[in-house]
């Protein structure tokens, strides 16, 4: 048995009289087989192309009709030519007649002779929704990966490749990256004189930063930094944000951005957690040199516990020795737990001398001479930022960034380096990253909305598509 549906479009006018019906498809239906009900996914794309079409081509003539006249004496303007442009939207490639009016005479002779309102109306040829999805996705997953997805589910033509999204992608980009204005002047923590007609002041804000390195486009053989942070307050929502250190000469715009839209305050305190990291303490100090600047327990603990391993290795050739380079690393650790930084460089300084005992005798020896050497500069560089680490855990203060090397993982390996062949230009790496963080901090909708008021998407459903990246 066939049924045969005819789908058909009606236009009516203000008094819902029927001004024109369009017969947009016709489907002839078998019922005998499970795969045979409902509307496949291949005429559902035909479907919505067609409608699409209809329904573009209604609203571009009734803009048309509205441009003619002048908007000065409102006189009918002639038509100098005719072109055709090409408009990406979700639900297929069209292409629009766009006439070229002329100058109406009441404008005198000066200004250009003729104008093209389609052309005015849709600069980027781009439908802002397509541009939304291009750049959502692409943010996640990969070009290529996109294009894919994008034409499996929706009727977007074979006009849309790689290229095209990379290149809306980055458009969305510098467009972001441009509202972020001038560096800021970060105002000074804790100032009573400035402070003093403020509210009780609000928690504190802990800001962690770290750093991976992103394969280069232009010399295969070397690597760049990108510059990951997220910002967490105590009560609302964490927000991300990232850029390519030596290419973003004002990277203290992505920080504030953020801090901004988490409402900080001028009398708030800042909590700057990183690995010790020279570039990134720099980069802190310049953000605001007044606020809290601390060393993470995990990558402190990490360098115990590097130094521990070569240590451990010692026990087969003087069990005694070994013993005691042990505990003193034990005491130095103790003693880093609980802020003595003097103490523990105290313990760790003797583990110097006395691992030479094993110099002729540990074949890893000159592995271990480089990890106690790189602890005791690590420490004299970074010792003034060791916090207490128990106190803090006893009150519930952050002392590690494993959250932040959580978003290194999330940030830039799941998107960037995934595929150890992908390569990057610092520029291209920079660009997407302002996508991606603004992706998963759920603010790129937001965005779309602020340039496009009359945006529509289902934010609620955006947000669920966030949970796979």
């Amino acid at each position: 048995m066939v049924l045969r549906f005819k789908l058909q479009l009606v236009v009516v006018a203000d008094d819902d009289q029927p001004v024109s019906v369009d017969e947009l498809v016709v489907l002839d239906k078998e019922c005998d087989r499970a795969e045979q009900l409902g509307v496949t996914l291949h005429e559902a794309k035909a479907l919505l192309l067609a409608v699409q079409r209809q329904v573009l081509n209604s609203q571009i003539t009734a803009f048309l009709a509205s441009r003619v006249p002048c908007p000065t004496c409102g006189r009918p303007r002639g038509v100098k030519d005719h072109k055709t442009i090409v408009f990406r939207t979700v639900f297929g490639t069209l292409q629009l007649a766009s006439p070229r009016l002329r100058r109406c005479p009441c404008q005198g002779g000066g200004g250009q002779a003729s104008t093209s309102p389609l052309v005015e109306l849709l600069p980027n040829h781009t439908a802002p929704e397509l541009l939304y999805l291009e750049s959502k996705w692409s943010s996640l997953i990969s070009y290529g990966l996109t294009v894919r997805a994008l034409r499996d589910f929706l009727p977007v033509g074979t006009t849309l490749n790689t290229s095209t999204v990379r290149r809306d992608t980055l458009q969305v980009a510098r467009r972001l990256d441009a509202e972020l204005g001038p560096e800021p002047i970060f105002p000074l923590a804790g100032c009573p004189d400035a402070c003093s007609s403020l509210p009780a002041a609000a928690p504190p804000i802990t800001v962690g930063l770290d750093g991976g390195y992103l394969r280069s486009w232009d010399n295969k053989k070397t690597h760049f930094v990108a510059i990951v942070g997220e910002s967490v307050p105590r009560d609302g929502p964490t927000k991300r944000f990232g850029f390519v250190q030596g290419h973003d000469p004002k990277p203290g715009r992505h920080l504030a951005a953020v801090l901004d839209s988490q409402g900080l305050r001028h009398d708030q305190e800042l909590v700057f957690l990183s690995d010790g990291e020279e570039s990134l303490r720099q980069l802190q100090c310049s953000l605001r040199p007044h606020s809290q600047h601390l060393v993470d327990w995990f990558h402190l603990s990490m360098r115990v516990t590097g130094v521990g391993q070569f240590l451990k290795g010692l026990a087969h050739l003087d069990g005694e020795r070994a013993t005691d380079l042990q505990d003193a690393l034990q005491h130095t650790r103790w003693n880093l737990w609980h802020g003595k930084v003097k103490r523990a460089y105290h313990w760790l300084r003797p583990i110097e001398g006395r691992m030479w005992h094993f110099a002729s005798s540990y074949p890893k020896f000159w592995a271990l001479a480089r990890a106690v050497n790189g602890f005791l500069h690590y420490l004299w560089r970074n010792g003034g930022l060791v916090p207490n680490y128990a106190r803090r855990r006893r009150t519930s203060q952050v002392i590690s960034t494993a959250f932040v090397e959580s978003l290194v993982n999330s940030l830039l390996s799941k998107r960037f380096v995934k595929k150890q062949s992908m390569q990057w230009t610092p520029e291209g790496a920079h660009l997407l990253l302002q996508t991606r963080t603004r992706t998963l901090n759920g603010d790129l909708v937001h965005n779309f909305r602020r340039w496009y008021p009359a945006f529509s998407v289902d934010s609620q459903s955006s947000e669920h598509t966030l949970l796979a990246a």
